[in-house]
């Protein structure tokens, strides 16, 4: 899976400007991070974590712990086949992560196995150590970064005097057309998400 430069790299290829001349790493990145937000929002990384039991009804998470949703909570058992699923209310307080257990309390020395959903990641992109976007995944990811690096621009150049409001409307088109391409693609619900995924338009008179 691949870090910060490779994405760079294919996001600067879609949009025609390997050399940098119109698109910085700084924009790539921000318009990656969109990307990303929309993307975990449509297929969060699911993760498990390990709560040891105190005695208490609500267990706090450590402060470190972040995660979207708590999606369920079983009770641990030595055969993983034969853990049970329990009845919980998760919430915060003060930032913090609790889970509280709705039918017993249980005496310390349990394990519960929480399975949550989080933020995915890339590696190089502020904090990410890694990356968890699936391999399959990556080139619409990647395509959609294009689109919102391509609508950030167009914005941001519509009121500049010295480009051809054509041209402003040409990159929107862009835009549009990568976000539809990365919209449809995040909101299938089986199969491939994206057939071909560079076979881009001609954007040659953008340079």
């Amino acid at each position: 899976m691949s870090a910060i430069a490779t994405y760079r790299t294919a996001i600067l290829a879609l949009l025609d400007d390997v050399s940098k001349t119109r698109y910085s790493d700084n924009q790539c990145d921000q318009a990656l991070r969109m990307a990303l937000d929309e993307y975990t929002r449509a297929k969060p990384l699911i993760n498990t974590y390990d709560l040891s039991t105190d005695g208490n009804k609500a267990i706090l998470f450590p402060a470190d712990f972040v995660a979207a949703f708590i999606i369920k909570v079983e009770l641990e058992n030595t055969d993983p086949n034969l853990n049970q699923e329990i009845a919980f209310y998760s919430y915060k307080v003060n930032e913090q992560w609790v889970v509280e257990t709705t039918g017993t309390i249980y005496l310390s020395g349990y394990t519960l196995i929480v399975t949550y959903s989080t933020s995915h990641y890339i590696d190089g992109l502020d904090s990410g150590a890694g990356t968890s976007i699936p391999s399959e995944d990556e080139p619409i990811l990647q395509i959609g970064a294009a689109g919102y690096a391509a609508q950030m621009r167009s914005s941001s150049r519509a009121e500049t005097i010295n480009m051809q409001p054509q041209v402003s409307a040409q990159i929107a088109k862009v835009a549009e057309n990568y976000l539809a391409q990365f919209h449809a693609a995040i909101s299938a619900r089986s199969g491939a998400w994206f057939s071909d995924p560079f076979a881009m338009q001609d954007i040659s008179f953008l340079n």
